[in-house]
């Protein structure tokens, strides 16, 4: 078994980050020295992907930025221990309670037999998805509004581009050996959902702005990949967990051996001639041998 996979929420966490660094590399510090250092800065002390339990607590974020060595992350000796650069953007994400409705993303209860394209060994597997949204919160902390302010309107404009609101999240859904199979699944933002708003962090001199917005997408779930939760999805209760006295519920799923069953011999009859021809498939190297044969089974 090789790594670790990552869960769907971080993966979702790691697709939200890429798309603040394309934010990053796209607007323009118009002018403001501030923001030429926040996007020429490394990106360990600039942009941070914080706990969703501080969504809505601007003023928690910063401190739990401050309280780290930020200058040590990126190599800066002189400011060494605990610190935070302005400006800093942080990324704060959090499941909504409801998830989208059936016009905005479509998912599938259902398995559904496929062959995901990045499986080296092409096999046959089980899936079904599930849309999610997620409330994404971005806090932006500089030492001037003018800053904030420039960052807040480009990044509203940044979304209101459709190539810009869409982007992949790279799944982790099981194993070829040591290597992960990954697939990448749509997400997009509701533009509808941008909500700028000023903060106050109770601090002289930093300038805050939040903005807050929606992601939405499909959730996989693919059986046969070697996904460590195979044992346990949809495969009946497991032995142990089933109250006594009560018969167990059983699972709707296939078997990896079944959904990967392969015709190894066919016979393609015909009448007229009193005989048939006989297809043999080798399993292991894929080659198909034909032969003909009568109708008794002898070779002609």
């Amino acid at each position: 078994m090789g790594d670790i996979l990552l869960s769907p929420r971080e993966s979702i966490q790691n697709a939200i980050g890429l798309k603040m660094r394309n934010f990053r590399q796209w607007c323009s510090p118009h002018g403001i020295r501030d923001l030429r250092s926040w996007k020429t800065r490394q990106l360990q002390a600039s942009i941070v992907v914080s706990k969703s339990k501080m969504i809505d607590n601007v003023e928690e974020m910063l401190r739990k930025i401050a309280e780290t060595d930020n200058a040590g992350a990126i190599g800066d000796d002189d400011n060494s221990g605990t610190s935070v650069y302005l400006p800093v953007m942080i990324i704060a994400l959090a499941a909504t309670q409801n998830p989208p409705e059936q016009d905005v993303v479509i998912g599938r209860s259902d398995w559904l037999a496929c062959v995901i394209p990045s499986d080296p060994l092409g096999r046959v597997v089980q899936i079904r998805c599930t849309p999610v949204a997620y409330r994404c919160q971005v806090a932006f902390f500089a030492s001037n509004d003018h800053a904030a302010e420039s960052i807040s309107n480009q990044f509203c404009s940044f979304f209101k581009s459709e190539q810009k609101r869409a982007f992949k999240v790279n799944y982790d859904l099981g194993y070829a050996g040591e290597h992960i199979v990954r697939d990448a699944w749509d997400f997009r933002v509701i533009e509808n959902t941008l909500y700028p708003d000023t903060a106050d962090v109770s601090i002289p001199n930093v300038s805050a702005v939040t903005i807050d917005f929606t992601i939405v997408g499909n959730e996989p779930t693919v059986v046969g990949l070697g996904h460590p939760d195979d044992d346990v999805t949809d495969t009946g209760e497991p032995d142990g967990s089933i109250p006594p006295g009560l018969p167990p519920v059983t699972g709707g799923r296939l078997p990896d051996e079944a959904l990967n069953a392969v015709v190894t011999q066919a016979d393609v009859i015909d009448e007229g001639a009193n005989s048939r021809t006989r297809l043999k498939a080798d399993k292991e190297t894929g080659t198909i041998t034909q032969t003909y044969v009568n109708m008794d089974g002898g070779e002609l």
